[in-house]
């Protein structure tokens, strides 16, 4: 990568304050001009959604053969800066140059025309095409013209070029794992060749091979002079692959910074706009032996007998790499896929199958892989949401039902500090962030005997993580088991009291005490029983 242009290591127009007396700082100064070569020139833009104005006179630079970061808290207009040098959304005002040209505004097509690309946390695949057709048809090739046959060779030969022969160029996209949709997302984006690569929050979805395996495909992007922007809220990732980055913060540039000129402590205050720390609670000290939820011999598609058992106010973490069966596990204690068992328990009570209804009834509450396939109606209000696990058919809703459950729903929203105009609002219109803090908070204050997680903080920034963790944390505290699936190691070693990690859908380890660290999860999680790296073979990047 190129080396990039100097700047102080942290630019802001001002200092942060306490925590305890948290305020807005003042906009940044205005950042230093773009040298003539700049790839990408971004100039006072500007967007608009009636009074609210989502980015606020942003202005950035991207040079040729470097990774520029773009950071900052849900909802601080980093995917909206996004979409409009994608072209899906129009810039109220401001200009966008790529190659010293203008780009067009709120045209996708012109904008991969002018070689920008995007892929997006929040996936823009079809889901009943294969992959083949997904890869194939996206720049308005004529259908009449569309061959399947040539379309599977096609494919075929570029997930192989991507080294990613795992995925069945003939299979339905919405038949993959959440983490392989993304791999096709980005190989999408890769495909058109671009000099300008946008990922919006790419790697939510991946575990570490797989972060590894598009780190690699950057650098080869950006040594053949083309450039990224890199859009994260994981602070390790951003450190290892980006050469600058901007802030943002309430729609507007809060400051810049290089690589290796700041701390993890000093960016997230930079973003929240007063003093922070990057930082994991300890577990809870456990008060009582009682048994949450236990399972023997636990049968399911993906799962091989796996036993478990989950006491009453316990974080037990699921380790090991996406693809060997810790989705399935949870889909099947919560009754979301058909499942056996030679013995199964719920706070002492036998069962012998559940259902999603049945474990809502029993004390259950699940926060699924994918937000906005299964844990969310877009449709729908953010109190609508909130309350759908308790609405039954027929019973009171809508507006009565709101406002007889206002209380707690701006409870929730006030603890989990969902950015939102009010219950009233869309759940689709809120950001990525928000909406996973909608499928979790549903199940707060609600007498839960379990709760199940699948990655609960993927693509949420780190004051939210802070937030989610104090609230899982405070569940433990009241008695509820927490059985947590994480792509994020280091918070299965810091917030759980044992880890069990999965391999080839079997238990392959149970983590505790002096045993519990990265090292050992990542070794079980290969099938090693010692410590070693992670590898990026291919079984490993699903």
């Amino acid at each position: 990568m190129s080396t990039p242009t100097p700047a102080p290591p942290i630019a802001t127009g001002a200092s942060t304050t306490s925590a305890s007396a948290p305020q807005t700082a003042p906009p940044a100064a205005p950042p230093a001009a773009p040298p003539a070569d700049a790839l990408l020139v971004a100039t006072d833009l500007v967007k608009s959604y009636g009074p609210v104005k989502a980015v606020q006179g942003v202005t950035f630079h991207c040079n040729p053969g470097e990774v520029l970061a773009l950071v900052g808290e849900n909802g601080a207009g980093k995917s909206t800066v996004a979409k409009m040098l994608a072209g899906a959304v129009t810039p109220t005002s401001g200009t966008i140059i790529v190659g010293g040209e203008p780009l067009a505004s709120g045209s996708v097509k012109q904008s991969r025309l002018s070689g920008v690309r995007c892929a997006f946390q929040e996936l823009a695949l079809v889901p009943d095409w294969t992959v083949a057709e997904n890869l194939s048809l996206p720049d308005g090739a004529p259908l009449r013209g569309f061959s399947q046959k040539k379309s599977v060779a096609a494919a075929s030969a570029l997930l192989k070029a991507f080294d990613l022969p795992h995925i069945d160029p003939r299979a339905a996209v919405g038949t993959l794992s959440l983490a392989d949709r993304q791999l096709v997302e980005i190989a999408r984006a890769l495909a058109g060749k671009p000099r300008l690569l946008i990922l919006d929050e790419a790697s939510s979805a991946l575990t570490p091979p797989g972060v590894q395996w598009l780190f690699t495909r950057i650098r080869e992007l950006t040594a053949a002079g083309g450039s990224v922007i890199y859009v994260s809220h994981r602070l390790g990732e951003i450190a290892e692959i980006a050469d600058r980055g901007t802030v943002l913060r309430d729609g507007q540039v809060a400051g810049e910074f290089v690589r290796g000129g700041w701390t993890d402590d000093e960016l997230i205050s930079l973003m929240a706009g007063r003093e922070a720390e990057r930082f994991f609670p300890d577990p809870p000290e456990r008060t009582t032996d009682a048994v949450a939820l236990s399972v023997t011999e636990l049968r399911s598609d993906g799962l091989d007998g796996v036993s478990l058992s989950l006491g009453a106010g316990e974080i037990l973490g699921i380790g090991g790499l996406q693809g060997h069966g810790q989705a399935e596990l949870l889909r099947a204690l919560f009754g979301a896929a058909p499942a056996v068992a030679k013995e199964w328990t719920i706070a002492g009570r036998r069962i012998k199958s559940t259902t999603p209804v049945r474990s809502v009834r029993h004390g259950l509450g699940y926060v699924p892989e994918d937000r906005k396939r299964e844990g969310l109606a877009l449709e729908m209000s953010v109190g609508e949401n909130l309350l759908a696990p308790w609405l039954k058919a027929y019973q009171l809703g809508g507006r009565p039902r709101l406002a007889m459950e206002r209380g707690w729903i701006d409870g929730i929203l006030s603890a989990l500090s969902v950015r939102t105009r009010g219950s009233n609002e869309l759940a689709g219109s809120l950001s990525g962030g928000n909406q996973q803090k909608l499928v979790f908070g549903r199940w707060m204050d609600r007498s839960r005997t379990v709760i199940l997680l699948h990655d609960p903080t993927r693509g949420i920034d780190v004051r939210a993580k802070q937030e989610l963790y104090g609230a899982i944390v405070d569940l433990a505290k009241q008695g509820v088991g927490i059985l947590w699936f994480s792509t994020e190691v280091e918070e299965l070693v810091h917030v759980c009291h044992r880890v069990v990690v999965l391999y080839q859908g079997k238990v392959a380890d149970e983590l505790t005490g002096a045993r519990l660290t990265a090292d050992a999860i990542v070794g079980a999680a290969v099938g090693s029983t010692g410590s070693i790296s992670l590898t990026t073979d291919e079984e490993d990047l699903r």
